[in-house]
C-alpha cells in the first residue's frame, strides 16, 4: 500500500495545483511548477486532475513499489526503467510488487511528475496537498522527500482503475500514450511573451530594447522561488520606488546589479525590486521545464495579443485532453 523512496534524488516533493486565493494573507500558492505535465500524468492514470503528483527535479528519485500500482510519468525528455520495463514519458504502466523505478537519462529535462492510480495519502491544508516548505505544511510532512521515506497510497480506485489493472495484467503497459511531437507546440520554443505592467515605466526605451533583443541563460541559482538568468544587464530606476509591490508567478524583477529574476511558484507575496513585466500565463508551463544553461528570449506583447494567445492555448489543451479521454474510453471497451 505504499511507495518507498530508495534514493530521494535532488529535490522531490508532492504538488498539486496549489493554494489559490490566500496570497493576500501571506500564503504562497505553491503547486506544480509545470502544471501541464502534472495534469497529463494524472489523466493517464485515470485520476482526478487535482490529485497530487510527485515532482522530481533534475536528479530524479528511485522508487520501490510494494504492491501492483498504475503509474504515469510526464515532463520533458527522459528514460526510466524497472528490471523488466523501459519507462517512457506520457504513457501508462503497471508496476508489480517489488519493482524499482530508476531513471537512466534526464539530462534534457528539468522536472518529472509521477502520478499513481488512486492517489497518495498526504497532508491537506487550505484545500491543497502541495508542500509548503516555508510553513512546513502539506505534502509529506511538509518537506522534500528523503531516502527511506515510505508514502502510503490512498487506493481510491474507480471502475476505470480496476479495468486498467485488468487490461495491463499481462502487458504492463498500454500501446498508446502522448507523442512528444504533440507537446512540442508548448515546450519547444525559447521565446517567452512578457506583458508590461506599471513597473515597466522604470526602464528606459533603449534598456527595454536590449532586454528583448538579448539572449539569457538559466543559472544555477534557480529553485521553486525564482530563476536567476544571466545575459544583457538591465538598468532600472530605484529612486522614489514603492518599498513593497505585489508580485505573481512569472513576474520579472531586476536586482540593483541589473540581473533579472523570474519569480516562480514559491515566491514571496511582496517584492521590493523593479518589475520589467510579467510572463504570460500560457508560457509558465514551459518555464517550469527550463534548467541550467538553457536559453530564454523575452518578447513584449500587449494584453489583447496575450488574450488571443491564451484562447489558442486553451483550445490546444482541450484537444490534448480530449485525445487522452478518447483513448481511455477505447481502453475501457477492451
Amino acid at each position: 500500500m505504499s511507495i518507498i523512496i530508495e534514493n530521494a534524488g535532488l529535490f522531490s516533493s508532492f504538488q498539486d495545483f496549489g493554494r489559490q486565493g490566500y496570497e493576500h494573507l501571506g500564503v504562497i500558492r505553491g503547486g506544480a511548477l509545470d502544471p501541464l505535465s502534472h495534469e497529463i500524468a494524472n489523466r493517464l492514470v485515470a485520476n482526478d486532475k487535482n490529485e497530487a503528483t510527485l515532482e522530481m527535479t533534475n536528479k530524479m528519485a528511485s522508487i520501490r513499489f510494494t504492491e501492483p500500482t498504475l503509474i504515469a510519468l510526464s515532463g520533458g525528455t527522459f528514460k526510466a526503467a524497472t528490471a523488466n520495463l523501459t519507462i517512457l514519458p506520457n504513457k501508462l504502466y503497471l508496476m508489480e510488487k517489488g519493482d524499482v523505478l530508476t531513471f537512466i537519462e534526464t539530462n534534457r529535462t528539468s522536472r518529472v511528475y509521477l502520478a499513481v492510480g488512486g492517489g497518495f495519502e498526504l497532508d491537506d491544508w487550505l484545500g491543497s496537498t502541495s508542500t509548503d516548505f516555508k510553513s512546513h505544511i502539506g505534502g509529506f510532512e511538509g518537506r522534500q522527500l528523503q531516502t527511506g521515506d515510505e508514502i502510503n497510497m490512498k487506493r481510491e480506485y474507480t471502475e476505470r482503475h480496476h479495468k486498467l489493472f485488468e487490461n495491463l495484467e499481462e502487458t504492463h503497459q498500454t500501446n498508446w500514450g502522448i507523442d512528444g511531437y504533440a507537446l512540442s507546440f508548448n515546450y519547444m520554443s525559447d521565446v517567452f511573451h512578457v506583458i508590461k505592467n506599471k513597473g515597466t515605466d522604470d526602464f528606459d526605451t533603449m534598456v527595454l530594447e536590449r532586454f528583448t533583443t538579448g539572449e539569457y541563460k538559466v543559472t544555477s541559482k534557480a529553485n521553486r522561488v525564482g530563476m536567476v538568468v544571466e545575459g544583457q544587464s538591465v538598468k532600472a530606476y530605484y529612486d522614489d520606488m514603492p518599498p513593497h509591490q505585489s508580485v505573481q508567478k512569472g513576474t520579472i524583477q531586476v536586482k540593483r546589479d541589473g540581473t533579472p529574476i523570474v519569480l516562480l511558484n514559491d515566491h514571496y507575496t511582496l517584492g521590493s525590486y523593479p518589475q520589467i513585466g510579467t510572463i504570460a500565463t500560457y508560457h509558465l508551463t514551459k518555464l517550469g521545464q527550463k534548467h541550467q544553461g538553457e536559453k530564454l528570449k523575452f518578447q513584449f506583447i500587449d494584453v489583447e495579443t496575450a488574450e488571443m494567445n491564451l484562447v489558442k492555448y486553451s483550445n490546444w489543451l482541450n484537444q490534448l485532453f480530449h485525445g487522452i479521454e478518447y483513448r481511455m474510453q477505447l481502453e475501457m471497451l477492451k
